[in-house]
């Protein structure tokens, strides 16, 4: 049993009966503050107390980002690939300039924000993330933040159970972070300073996040909150296998699923997608072992792969599932394994085989 416990902690964290005070306390300050703004949930940020004050540590974030600069001037590609991202947030609402009558906020209402950017280990795709543990006089956003409750199904669990049925359905959900809003009143906690149009030459410009961020410890836990709000919200507007699937069959953004037929699987993605959107989720990147279900989906809505196949001869193409390559023509696992070279030595030999098997 405590086996089973460990690789599906969903069913432990049933069992629980009491909640931490901090647990506690997070779901209150949820329950307070969710309202809906042009159809998405917002939220306020969770707190560890009331009255929150902090430091102004706006001279730390002038140095990150002059250092920043710096960078740019010796790489004028990454400056186009970081400028095209925060750009992109602008145009989409998630940042927007802080207004010139909010500049000067009351004493201790504001955090400034550093950020850098990442690159995707295999995509080498450039994401910008804000650095929200960033200490300045003792103290930085996280540390006053709950991380709240891990409201996140085991990924050892979404995994079996998407093999349950004969057929097969992957999504995610598009910047699941940025679809949920920070109330008004928090916002100015998510403050970071850029150039206009990334013009280095400019004045430092003050912006500001307005939905919750990628790097904050609490980011996780109100997405998901969101997410179930969405299906408690509509439980009566729905059949109950689209509602499970919510509480279910999610890992974090990824939804993996499986059903008997294939008019069930056409069924469910077009129930999925509304209830989703009725949260201000956009459920993309849809694959199926099915290509009856396939041709049921928009291209748009489709995994890359998938738009480009001639489904009635092409083979189904191998998709990632939660780290996993899983192959959608012959429904097989698969792993794939980037050895480093190690020494030949026991630290050697050790190293290799954890970075293949972590127990």
């Amino acid at each position: 049993m405590s086996q089973y416990n460990m690789d599906f902690n969903e069913k432990t964290l049933e069992e629980e009966h009491e909640m931490s005070m901090e647990d506690k306390r997070f779901i209150e300050i949820m329950e307070r503050s969710t309202c809906k703004q042009n159809g998405h949930y917002c939220l306020d940020l969770p707190f560890n107390k009331d009255d929150i004050i902090m430091p102004n540590n706006r001279c730390i974030v002038e140095q990150r980002i002059q250092n920043l600069k710096r960078k740019f001037e010796k790489n004028k590609a990454y400056k186009e690939e970081y400028t095209a991202f925060v750009t992109d947030w602008i145009d989409k609402g998630y940042a927007e300039v802080v207004p010139h009558d909010q500049l000067e906020p009351k004493d201790g209402g504001v955090w400034y924000l550093p950020h850098h950017g990442v690159y995707h280990p295999k995509k080498r795709t450039l994401r910008v993330v804000f650095d929200c543990g960033a200490s300045y006089k003792g103290t930085s956003l996280n540390h006053q933040l709950l991380q709240g409750p891990d409201l996140t199904n085991s990924l050892f669990g979404v995994l079996t159970r998407f093999r349950e049925e004969k057929i097969a359905l992957m999504t995610d959900i598009k910047a699941m972070f940025h679809q949920v809003k920070v109330s008004e009143k928090h916002v100015n906690f998510l403050r970071f300073l850029w150039w206009p149009s990334g013009d280095t030459s400019a004045s430092l410009t003050e912006y500001r996040m307005t939905v919750h961020i990628f790097g904050a410890v609490s980011s996780p836990s109100c997405a998901n909150y969101a997410l179930r709000k969405t299906a408690a919200d509509h439980a009566h507007s729905y059949n109950k296998q689209a509602i499970d699937t919510v509480y279910n069959n999610f890992y974090v953004d990824d939804c993996l699923k499986s059903v008997a037929t294939e008019q069930e699987a056409v069924k469910l993605v077009a129930h999925l997608i509304e209830l989703c959107s009725t949260g201000g989720f956009q459920l993309l990147k849809w694959t199926s072992n099915s290509r009856a279900v396939l041709l049921s989906i928009p291209v748009e809505k489709r995994s890359k792969p998938t738009r480009e196949l001639y489904l009635e001869q092409d083979s189904l193409p191998v998709e990632k599932a939660l780290g996993l390559s899983w192959s959608a023509e012959n429904d097989t696992f698969s792993f794939e394994l980037a050895l480093e070279g190690k020494p030949h030595t026991r630290r050697g030999i050790l190293s290799m085989v954890s970075s293949i098997y972590d127990p």
